[in-house]
């Protein structure tokens, strides 16, 4: 029985790759932080809990010592906060995993990056032989610098590959769809570009290839991108949401300059003000969710035999049960 480390498996995608780890039958572990509400309810599940944080080494070696498998998905994942926070989580702690990685000899790392480390609000089609490119925001260069890390860990010899996901999806997201849901309701939500076809993936088709690249020998050293395709404009996704909370769609719209300007604005009053509260909107989402490209994933179709298993209108119909039965109050946590 292969023993799994999950970094992260409090949060959206790690509690999703727990879930799964489990149901295969793997032994799984978890570095949790001391205190973390989730902790009992994690033992009960009969998963191994080490209490620390990727800020500390000593634990993460404790917690990687014996692994043969390491799923990194911990990472500060906000658009919002102190850039040294960003940089000990996202740059500091991942090379602190790989680093306990290498010493250990005998695991293969399965790193889960972002699309947000390439430039891809500028490129119709992206594929995992473009550049990196950072940005001057918090999380994508953070990002930036820990798949960096990744890669340099790779050159020394560690059994590792990078998974690059585009918008996630699904029941227990906190990022995404509760944002978006939380500011219809409020009627502060309004449109930039128009006709935007986001590059989503549901949170199953993710585990499905994480897990894929976990096992297969054709993965190590290499990265893959991870999108359902381009199927849903961000109107519609607005409209999906609004429907099922019953609320009024989004009406208004600002040209592109205009909403930049006003994210600009907010983030700047919020750093001079010093508030710690995300602004109501950001340069980074503002971005994010107006990028048109289309994410090549022939790569994982190819190599592992990757393919989105659940549907959209599956997927989504999940997410919005799920939304549904969460407090509107808990909608908003980052």
């Amino acid at each position: 029985m292969k023993t799994v480390l999950i970094t992260g498996a409090t949060g959206f995608i790690g509690s999703h790759l727990l879930t799964r780890c489990l149901k295969e039958g793997f032994r799984v572990r978890a570095l949790v932080r001391k205190g973390n509400a989730a902790t009992a309810t994690l033992r009960q599940r009969g998963v191994e809990v080490v209490e620390g944080s990727l800020e500390d080494h000593d634990a993460v070696r404790r917690a990687v010592a014996g692994c043969d498998l390491v799923f990194h998905a911990a990472a500060i994942t906000s658009d919002w906060g102190k850039w040294e926070s960003f940089r000990a989580v996202n740059i500091e702690g991942t090379r602190a995993v790989c680093q306990a990685c290498l010493e250990s000899g005998t695991c293969r790392m399965v790193y889960l990056s972002s699309i947000e480390v390439f430039d891809h609000a500028r490129l119709e089609r992206l594929d995992e032989s473009m550049p990196y490119s950072a940005r001057g925001e918090r999380y994508p260069d953070t990002k930036l610098g820990g798949t960096a890390a990744v890669g340099e860990y790779q050159k020394r010899g560690l059994d590792a590959c990078i998974i690059y996901p585009s918008l996630v999806y699904g029941p227990n997201d906190r990022t995404l769809i509760p944002l978006l849901a939380d500011a219809i309701r409020r009627g502060i939500m309004f449109y930039w570009e128009r006709n935007v076809k986001l590059a989503l993936i549901y949170i199953d088709n993710l585990v499905d290839l994480t897990m894929l690249a976990a096992l297969s020998p054709a993965a190590s050293g290499e990265g893959y991108l991870a999108s359902d395709g381009n199927q849903l404009t961000f109107e519609g996704l607005c409209t999906r949401i609004a429907a099922a909370i019953g609320s009024r769609p989004p009406i208004i719209r600002l040209p592109t300059g205009v909403a930049r300007f006003a994210a600009r604005s907010l983030e700047l009053f919020h750093e001079l003000a010093r508030i710690e509260s995300r602004p109501v909107l950001t340069l980074q989402a503002l971005e994010l969710l107006s990028s048109r490209v289309v994410l090549d994933t022939s790569k994982a179709r190819r190599q592992l035999g990757w393919a989105p298993r659940i549907s959209l209108e599956e997927g989504f119909g999940r997410t919005l049960d799920w939304l549904l039965s969460v407090p509107p109050s808990e909608w908003k946590t980052k």
